[in-house]
């Protein structure tokens, strides 16, 4: 079992959470087994790793970019590299109390136009060194960006290939786009010292809603979900000489947590243990810290809420104050699953009640009825 010296470090009711973070470890463990021998499996590994010492359940979305901003090139190149310097800021600031972190195309770019194409690699340093000074213990977190792949096969493992090169655990594809596309990303993947690969089957804005109901199947998200997880090979042409079909088995998946009753209709009838899923769409988009963990998801990415203030970027302070909350959320969400109990949203809202969490009422709903399917 994990340590969780962090954990210990930084929770004064740590002995209330203890067991929570073991009972979740040991589902970690159960994904990890199912993956053995499957690209994959070293992002899931780095997962447990990170997780058994830090006791937190919560990633943090790295989507700070410079896309707000109408500027010449040379302002670019400027704000850009403000920008990297803050993202240094908010993984220093969140050290130890996340596990991880995805970044979204627009931050690569910015660290790219920075002209910082060893960022991934500086981001986990910093992380391992403020663990080391601060808690005294070396952690690793899993970076990954979602800069969703979904080109011809030929195209997504080339980048694929450039992209886990510059350091990133995992990158994310459509497989809306087709099961060579997925099989494509594998084939990096394998490359790549077995790194993870993320199917985005579901998401979290409204236009998807609109999409699933007017051009997919009614039972679409359902198959992509059962083929993100079978052994099913395909044959693909990447522009080498030959086809050759490959697995394009997922190691995680992506699930919305505006949207909980979703993420719990795949965990129960699907994923169970045999695929990570992270779960984004906390914050702005209507859920609260531990709407996804109580509904099944493996992890959940937190953003906006943690790092951006009313005017800019948020203080250090309060950035490491709010992921130490929003941990706390989500192993209060997690005791309230294994324990077959309503969603604490009257506790959480307590917990997060100086920086104004609001809840949209779809989620609220969504929560109730996994509740009544507990009953």
């Amino acid at each position: 079992m994990g340590g969780f010296t962090i954990l210990k470090k930084t929770e004064p009711d740590w002995r209330k959470f203890l067991p929570i973070a073991q009972r979740h470890l040991e589902y970690l463990h159960e994904i990890r087994r199912n993956l053995c021998g499957i690209s994959g499996e070293n992002f899931v590994q780095g997962w447990v790793d990170a997780f058994s010492e830090t006791g937190s359940p919560i990633f943090v979305n790295l989507d700070h970019s410079v896309s707000d901003h109408s500027m010449t090139i040379d302002e670019l190149t400027s704000r850009s590299e403000k920008v990297t310097e803050e993202l240094i800021s908010i993984v220093r600031s969140t050290a130890g109390h996340v596990s991880a972190y995805k970044m979204n195309e627009q931050s690569m770019l910015a660290f790219l136009i920075a002209g910082k194409p060893k960022f991934v690699h500086e981001a986990k340093e910093v992380y391992r060194d403020e663990c080391e000074d601060t808690f005294g213990i070396s952690v690793t977190p899993q970076i990954w960006t979602d800069e969703k792949l979904r080109d011809i096969p030929s195209t997504t493992f080339q980048i694929a290939n450039i992209l886990y090169m510059l350091g990133y655990d995992a990158l994310h594809c459509m497989p809306q786009i087709g099961p060579d596309v997925c099989g494509a990303l594998q084939l990096a993947a394998e490359k790549n010292d077995k790194k993870g690969t993320i199917h985005v089957v579901n998401m979290t804005h409204d236009g998807y809603s609109y999409v699933k109901t007017e051009y997919f199947q009614p039972d679409a998200i359902d198959k992509m979900r059962k083929n993100a997880i079978a052994d099913m090979k395909y044959e693909i042409d990447i522009g080498k000489r030959s086809k050759s079909k490959v697995r394009t088995r997922a190691t995680a998946v992506i699930e919305p947590a505006n949207r909980p009753d979703e993420i719990y209709e795949g965990f129960k009838n699907v994923y169970g243990s045999k695929a990570m899923i992270l779960s984004v769409g906390i914050g702005p988009q209507g859920a609260l810290p531990g709407c996804a963990l109580y509904a099944g998801a493996t992890c959940e990415g937190i953003g906006r809420f943690i790092f951006r203030g009313k005017q800019g970027i948020e203080t250090p302070e309060n950035m490491q104050k709010k992921a130490k909350s929003c941990k706390r959320c989500g192993l209060m969400a997690l005791a309230a699953r294994f324990t077959f109990k309503p969603y604490p949203l009257s506790n959480i809202m307590d917990e997060l009640k100086e920086f104004n969490p609001t809840i949209a009422d779809e989620t609220k709903a969504g929560l109730n009825k996994i509740y009544s399917n507990f009953e």
